[in-house]
């Protein structure tokens, strides 16, 4: 049982980390949620529209989400990935492996996000967004074995410095 409230205090704790870097404010006009025409980013628009990310749930994503809900921020708008993304994280640091790949690939889709700069412009995210999602690539690599993790945590050295990989308390052998 000890092991299990230990989880559970770092998972608290990465929360509350979370929900401070980003807030809990009005979501995002729909038209920024998504820029495309295209069939697969209007159901995702559909989707998240008007939804505020405190309320988005790996499991409301699995029964109500028609479409592949491991690719959403994919086809999201910077506006979109930056309001929605806390949700994911939250998702991958409380139901690791309960999410599939909404929450086992979290870290690999990270990565991509931030070396794609030109369509996601994560380098812009305050600082405190910033550390927060260090914080859940430390947590995933160190409670998940989540070797992605660090491969996105070379990614945030190599485009937004190596200070917060140190602020993380992580090295990057």
């Amino acid at each position: 049982m000890r092991v299990q409230d230990t989880l559970k205090a770092r998972q608290a704790s990465i929360r509350k980390v979370v929900e401070t870097a980003f807030k809990k404010e009005n979501p995002p006009e729909a038209s920024e949620i998504i820029s495309s025409p295209h069939l697969e980013p209007l159901q995702i628009r559909d989707y998240f529209a008007g939804k505020r990310w405190w309320d988005i749930t790996f499991q409301g994503l699995f029964d109500d989400y028609i479409g592949d809900s491991s690719a959403c921020l994919t086809f999201m708008a910077p506006a979109g990935v930056e309001y929605y993304l806390p949700a994911y994280l939250l998702m991958a640091v409380e139901h690791y492996y309960d999410g599939g790949i909404i929450t086992e690939d979290l870290a690999y889709r990270l990565k991509r996000s931030i070396m794609r700069e030109d369509l996601y412009r994560m380098s812009l995210y305050s600082v405190e967004k910033k550390k927060a999602i260090v914080e859940v690539l430390v947590f995933l690599l160190k409670e998940y074995g989540d070797e992605e993790a660090l491969e996105a945590m070379r990614a945030v050295a190599m485009h937004w410095g190596s200070d917060y990989i140190k602020a993380g308390g992580q090295e990057l052998g």
